[in-house]
């Protein structure tokens, strides 16, 4: 057995043993120092995490193991969320002993860091609020700056916890560029960002960045004109739409509408976004097809759903949506096919004749699919290239039901022989029509095949919901049995007041 694997085992024996220990017989005092001794060591144990993770990222495990990056190997293979797999690899960066072209080890970029958090006299979330700043320092600083910010923020944060370190933070960069004058674009442009969260219980999704001054004044300039108040208001159906300064808008009216217009300006600059991207699409102002698809807010919902105006539809960019939504934003499109309900004039069959799927295919792959069908990847169709289960270069056929949506680095895995991932479409049980994905044989020796229903949710909660009730229904029926029986085989309750006498024979 190698030594790294036995001192795991013996690892795992020993915290078998500290759960089973009782706490009885020590005092208060040992238990507060057993509190700060378990933070201490669970804070090692996360360095020891970080050298596993190089160890994989090195011998890149994580593609064998079916993932395009890193990130997404620690997301799927240590079930963490995607902010605390990109922490982790930060650290990573930052107290790595990563490798250089010729093989050699190279010093950790923050040494201090690295050491304090391999004591454990230091967690992630320290370096998280260390590594903000480090990438904060202008890049004309001296090399010799980010050593000093290196072992001062470290010494502060053996004694101060991330909260505090931020305020260290703050007075560090005051100290490195006290009047800006070392901030120039390269850091603006390094530091320029906008992003879309994921979306939350309620379906909403929070936008975060950076804008450089450029982008800000452009923001601000259109900002002023189209979330003026009374402007582009969706709870006021005389709210103008538009620029304020519109010449072909009634002041009057304009007036009128900011007058009942009771909104913050947070929600107006909203509600201005939201119009402004409406008119983009639709004066086709980004072309007319991306990916083989119309460029639309692509919707997938149920005939129920469209009937009862309730539920949750789908979008083609991956975006879940309450179906009262979906159904104003359709009212509003050029035009829509229908799936599985109604047939349409599309041609899904073009066998050899073409090898690429064409617009109708990758609409109705969306309705079936919705994404990647990669097992656990949840990147949307609109992120995807069309793959046929069987390769066109083998006779494979540019029809509906032998092609599936794909993103790139994963269908870059796809391939001939062991080393390879592999898929078929099965085509009986209760996933016909599904593509099943079959993981090489050092990543699953009985290459059980795996289908992707991270698309699926709702179908799986349907189905759990549909067996709960059965299975509530029958406890039912079997209790009512049983009562029944009961009922049956117990004697009769008799009353002297209610059995007549037997007549007496002569």
């Amino acid at each position: 057995m190698p030594v790294l694997v036995g001192l795991y085992r013996d690892l795992d024996a020993v915290l078998q043993r500290i759960a089973g220990a009782s706490a009885a017989d020590v005092d208060d005092v040992q238990v507060a120092e057993l509190v700060r001794v378990n933070e201490k060591v669970v804070r090692a144990l996360s360095f020891q995490g970080l050298r596993r993770l190089q160890e994989v990222n090195d011998r890149g495990l994580f593609r064998k193991a079916g993932h395009s990056t890193l990130h997404r190997f620690v997301m799927s293979e240590l079930r963490v969320t995607r902010g605390d797999a990109s922490s982790r690899l930060k650290a990573l960066d930052a107290a790595g002993e990563l490798l250089s072209m010729q093989g050699e080890a190279l010093p950790p970029k923050c040494p201090a860091a690295a050491q304090a958090l391999a004591e454990g006299a230091i967690g992630l979330a320290h370096m998280d609020v260390m590594l903000k700043v480090r990438d904060k320092i202008p890049h004309k600083s001296a090399p010799e700056v980010y050593d000093v910010v290196d072992m001062w923020m470290t010494d502060n944060a053996r004694t101060l916890g991330p909260t505090e370190l931020e305020v260290c933070g703050r007075e560090v960069l005051a100290r490195v560029d006290p009047d800006g004058s070392l901030t120039d674009d390269a850091d603006r442009k390094r530091n320029r960002g906008l992003s879309d969260g994921p979306q939350g219980l309620d379906m909403m999704a929070k936008i975060t960045g950076n804008l450089d001054p450029a982008t800000l004044a452009l923001f601000r300039t259109v900002m002023d004109v189209w979330a003026a108040p009374g402007m582009n208001n969706p709870d006021d159906p005389n709210s103008p739409s538009g620029a304020v300064d519109d010449p072909a808008h009634d002041a009057a009216i304009i007036e009128a509408a900011a007058g009942r217009d009771t909104r913050s300006r947070a929600q107006r600059q909203h509600d201005a976004f939201k119009a402004i991207l409406k008119t983009i699409l639709e004066y086709k102002l980004l072309g007319t097809s991306h990916r083989g698809l119309p460029v639309q807010v692509i919707i997938t919902m149920t005939k129920q759903q469209l009937d009862e105006a309730a539920g949750i539809a789908h979008t083609a960019s991956g975006v879940d949506m309450p179906v009262k939504d979906a159904v104003e934003l359709a009212a509003r499109a050029d035009w829509s096919l229908a799936v599985f309900a109604n047939h349409s004039a599309d041609v899904l069959y073009f066998a050899r004749a073409k090898r690429t799927a064409q617009q109708g295919q990758r609409l109705a792959l969306f309705a079936k699919d919705r994404g990647c069908t990669s097992p656990g990847c949840r990147n949307p169709i609109s992120w995807t290239e069309i793959h046929h289960t069987t390769a066109w270069a083998d006779g494979g056929l540019t029809d509906i039901d032998v092609l599936t949506p794909a993103c790139p680095p994963h269908h870059k895995m796809i391939g001939p022989g062991e080393d390879q991932w592999q898929t078929v479409m099965l085509t009986d049980g209760p996933d016909a029509g599904r593509v099943a994905w079959i993981p090489p044989k050092y990543i699953d020796p009985d290459q059980h095949p795996r289908i992707n229903r991270a698309h699926h949710t709702d179908h799986t909660i349907e189905a759990v919901w549909q067996h709960i009730i059965a299975e509530r229904q029958q406890a039912l029926d079997e209790r009512e049995q049983r009562m029944q029986l009961q009922q049956r085989s117990a004697p009769p309750i008799v009353g002297s007041e209610s059995v007549d006498e037997a007549p007496h024979l002569e």
